[in-house]
């Protein structure tokens, strides 16, 4: 015959349960986690530093932005797809995200099947800029100087990246080639341009603006859908010629695969409040960011168009990491 549990017993079971309802609570007010598998100063940095506070305010949690940097963005990438699925562990992606698979052999991840899209963000235009020095101020000018020339124009390139998807499709449309000296980031790019030392170059419009309003650089084209408020003067490669042109360097927040759906459907809508805020919508615009509103249902086949259409180029034109 059973007995009832000594009062000991029930104390102990009493315990138990108050500490895992004290954990569950923990973790539930628990902080975001948010992971940017690139370095301090990178447009995914800034809109992630830019973001948590309002973000903040609509989860009641604080953000904290953790910069993962290292290898091509592969590092914290990777420690993206590894994270708890607790909904609170979570990060940026870019377009990148959809071309460093055909870049890089044995990845750690797969950029479909380990990841949870949850909400874009916006797009960062990128501007193709030509240095003081080149006798063209038009992107028409750009590309009869290109053929007439004997020797080609020096082209700086952030290699492996959405730049230089954007130069290679481009050139390939355009019908012509450039010497292209590789680099790790726009920044340099843009400082070799300002020393003539480079003719052109696909760069970010933010970075290039100032220089361009100081007439130090010129401003061919931006390759978003539609003019950046940073510079407003510059035409869109469509508009400039190139209707097929549809490169984007785009940015939104993804967590690991096997997010719980009410996880999602959390961090989604505060992400979307948070992009809505005015102080916010001020700092985007500092930054040349668009916001790109796109259904949750929408991102993964969108992931999967931006794959195939990466393949494609990095294919066809042979793009290759040394």
């Amino acid at each position: 015959m059973a007995t009832a549990p000594s009062r000991r017993t029930f104390v102990v079971i009493l315990a138990s349960a108050l500490a895992s309802l004290s954990a569950h609570a923990a973790e539930a007010s628990g902080p975001i986690r948010l992971i940017i598998p690139t370095p301090p100063g990178s447009a995914s940095d800034a809109l992630a530093r830019a973001i948590s506070g309002p973000w903040g305010k609509q989860s009641g949690r604080s953000v904290v932005v953790e910069n993962v940097a290292g290898a091509g963005s592969l590092i914290g990438t990777a420690q993206l797809a590894r994270a708890p699925k607790d909904g609170l562990t979570i990060g940026v992606i870019t377009s990148n995200h959809t071309i460093i698979p055909w870049l890089f052999k044995n990845l750690a991840f797969d950029a479909v099947a380990d990841f949870t899209p949850i909400a874009m963000l916006g797009s960062v235009p990128m501007m193709l800029v030509a240095s003081s020095h080149v006798p063209a101020t038009t992107l028409a000018e750009l590309v009869q100087l290109a053929k007439s020339r004997s020797a080609s124009l020096a082209e700086g390139l952030v290699t492996g990246s959405v730049y230089q998807i954007a130069s290679e499709v481009f050139k390939e449309q355009a019908g012509i080639n450039t010497n292209r000296i590789f680099y790790k980031g726009s920044a340099q790019i843009t400082n070799d341009l300002l020393a003539a030392i480079l003719d052109v170059g696909f760069v970010s419009a933010q970075g290039a603006a100032p220089h361009i309003a100081a007439g130090k650089l010129k401003g061919l084209a931006v390759t978003s859908p539609a003019r950046t408020e940073i510079v407003p003067q510059i035409p869109t490669l469509v508009e400039a010629g190139f209707p097929r042109f549809n490169v984007d360097a785009w940015l939104a927040i993804a967590g690991p695969a096997g997010m719980p759906a009410e996880g999602v459907a959390a961090r989604r809508k505060e992400v979307e409040l948070a992009l809505a805020d005015p102080d916010m919508k001020k700092a985007l615009q500092l930054q040349g960011i668009q916001v790109r509103k796109m259904a949750q249902t929408d991102m993964l086949p969108f992931l999967r168009e931006e794959l195939e259409r990466n393949r494609q180029v990095v294919q066809r034109i042979g793009i290759k990491i040394d």
